[in-house]
């Protein structure tokens, strides 16, 4: 079992993303096609979890262009004052709790809604909650 993490490949700046890939949904459109990929490709018989902030429509596309479908999506949510909060204090990166942010939130949400991906919200939980409600939601003990 592995966890793989979006953001390791660098996210560029938002003049890169434009000046390489036209936008920067462009930019990560190509980067997670090259994730699923990779994900395919070099993980043939292992469980992974990839974790990032990324278009569930996109890893949907992404699979189903492999003819893959041995994949759950699962958004971890929280409500956007412990986001503040964690970017904030937690990460120390306050930078990030803008209206942008916010809008990508909401946007998962949405995407989540629409796509039938199950919802967790961490707002209150414990890390030992969220994980036992995220084994629960992938159905871990069963495996895929």
């Amino acid at each position: 079992m592995g966890i793989l993490h979006f953001d390791t490949i660098g996210i560029p700046s938002m003049e890169e993303m434009i000046r390489e890939f036209g936008s920067p949904s462009a930019w990560q459109e190509a980067k997670t096609s090259e994730w699923i990929e990779r994900l395919i490709n070099d993980f043939e018989n292992e469980t992974i979890f990839f974790e990032g902030q990324i278009s569930l429509q996109l890893i949907r596309n992404g699979f189903a262009k492999h003819n893959f479908n041995k994949c759950r999506m699962i958004l971890i949510d929280c409500t956007e004052t412990v986001m503040e909060k964690r970017l904030a204090y937690d990460r120390k990166q306050p930078e990030l709790f803008n209206e942008g942010m916010r809008n990508w939130l909401r946007f998962l949400r949405s995407q989540a809604r629409e796509l039938g991906v199950t919802i967790i919200d961490s707002s209150n939980l414990s890390e030992e909650e969220l994980r036992l409600k995220f084994e629960k939601a992938i159905n871990l003990s069963k495996g895929y």
